[in-house]
């Protein structure tokens, strides 16, 4: 037979499991998708960085983060030669130049065409003209950009074997 204690016991730990799972459908409900998790976020938060960085030295190298793997090869291999022709060590977030990955008007509406891996985010501005597409690629969970970056020339050699 059980005791009044015992059976006191037993809802205790009935309503602290209770409340422990409540606490946990609520801290669940409330957790926030990253900003990376969809393509459209990724493109705004690079959008965000890329405005920062020249007020913000983090920004750059967070929106070098939010490349994709071709990207940050591409940078990372014009760093390295950056680095080897100048006599100081660039980093490959350094080779992103202002102006050269923004938006030349304010985003109003992006809608992504996603299949698999890969999707287009259309971006599209007050006006016709303003329109823009950005490749995203996925890598994990996340989101990343693959903008169209010119490979990387091999270094030119001089016939002359560089006499003077």
């Amino acid at each position: 037979m059980r005791t009044s204690r015992s059976v006191a016991a037993g809802i205790l730990r009935t309503s602290q499991f209770a409340a422990a799972l409540a606490l946990l459908a609520a801290s669940a409900g409330c957790t926030r998708t990253p900003p990376d998790a969809t393509p459209e976020g990724t493109v705004r938060l690079w959008i965000e960085r890329m405005e920062s960085a020249p007020d913000d030295p983090r920004a750059s190298r967070e929106a070098y983060q939010l490349l994709g793997p071709h990207a940050r090869a591409n940078l990372k291999e014009r760093a390295e030669r950056a680095s080897r022709g100048q006599g100081r060590r660039y980093e490959p977030y350094e080779m992103l130049a202002e102006g050269r990955f923004g938006l030349k008007f304010r985003p109003k509406a992006m809608t992504a065409q996603t299949s698999g891996d890969e999707a287009v985010v259309l971006v599209r501005g007050e006006g016709p003209e303003e329109r823009a597409q950005v490749h995203c690629v996925r890598e994990g969970s996340s989101w990343h950009l693959e903008p169209e970056l010119p490979d990387v020339a091999p270094p030119a050699r001089r016939s002359d074997g560089g006499a003077p």
